[in-house]
């Protein structure tokens, strides 16, 4: 394998700001004692670096404040090889920001986003920025996209046959990508983002197969339906199955959908069967949730390899 693949990467840059009960309880109207920590996140941005650490030749289409955030986001994209040619960077929003609060199991517990500055990702803008969409072997892209935004990117795709490969990043955005499903050619999403995505509650993993085999009915390549420590499942036209989750102790199991979500593209790049396509990118999830980063810093293709001959 060569690695040598031009990524273009398009949705959201933020600053994550994670905040890590210390005791079971976590009391309303009060004061709670936390561990909290601030990263740069967004998962856009996440899925760029995780392919630009696993060998990827990477672009980033996304948008930040002209704020000490933004100017230090772009600045690691930089740090790292990521082209950011195409990034905005404006006065009129502040740099995307998620705060996410966690139970002393590690569980989400709630969060709160603001990512408006992704609504200057429009259409016009991506007709500026085609010749990246023309050259790319492999596109990702969120869900914090609008619909009219998204509807110029796979019709772009389209004109100069380039896969996509999307991440329903949350159960109130995948619905955006419902009218696209036919023109993917991978969808990641976990258990809830999927049922929003279908209209239905999975009430057990036999289901959760069955979510993903309705998803390739509805035209995607390689749908995914994550399930955090129980794996996930995972279906084409041709097959479908559930593997297991690594056995690992989890540190942060933040970013560890979006290091699949690179890992997936990063093998359809690579032209790899559906079945190891979905290994590769179980292998970065469980790399990922092992680091107390969002993405790994020693994240890479050697790594994943290792983990998967184990």
């Amino acid at each position: 394998m060569n690695g040598e693949h031009d990524m273009l990467v398009i949705g959201t840059a933020a600053l994550d700001i994670k905040v890590h009960a210390r005791s079971l309880a976590i009391e309303p109207e009060l004061s709670n004692p936390a561990v909290i920590d601030s990263s740069f996140g967004g998962v856009a941005r996440n899925i760029a670096e995780n392919l630009m650490r696993l060998g990827s030749e990477v672009s980033l289409i996304t948008a930040v404040g002209s704020d000490d955030a933004g100017t230090q986001i772009l600045q690691q994209l930089r740090d790292v090889g990521i082209r950011t040619d195409a990034v905005i960077v404006t006065e009129d929003y502040n740099t995307g920001a998620f705060v996410g609060v966690y139970q002393l199991d590690k569980r989400l517990r709630v969060a709160f986003d603001d990512m408006q500055v992704i609504r200057l990702i429009t259409p016009g803008y991506l007709n500026q920025h085609r010749r990246l969409l023309r050259d790319a072997d492999v596109i990702c892209v969120d869900a914090n996209l609008s619909a009219r935004a998204l509807e110029t990117l796979f019709r772009l795709a389209r004109e100069n046959d380039v896969p996509v490969c999307a991440d329903a990043t949350t159960p109130l955005l995948a619905p955006r990508l419902h009218p696209f499903l036919p023109e993917l050619a991978a969808l990641a999403a976990n258990r809830a983002e999927a049922e929003a995505l279908l209209g239905t509650h999975f009430r057990n993993e036999d289901e959760v197969l069955q979510g993903a085999r309705r998803l390739a009915q509805l035209g995607v390549g390689l749908s995914i339906i994550t399930q955090g420590a129980e794996g996930l499942s995972y279906a084409t036209s041709d097959e479908s199955g559930r593997l297991p989750a690594f056995n690992v102790e989890v540190v942060d199991p933040v970013g560890a959908g979006d290091a699949l979500t690179a890992a997936v593209a990063y093998g359809l790049a690579e032209g790899l069967p559906s079945t190891e396509v979905v290994r590769l990118g179980l292998a970065a999830a469980a790399q990922t949730i092992v680091c107390a980063q969002t993405v790994c810093p020693y994240i890479s293709l050697e790594a994943l390899y290792e983990r998967l001959v184990v």
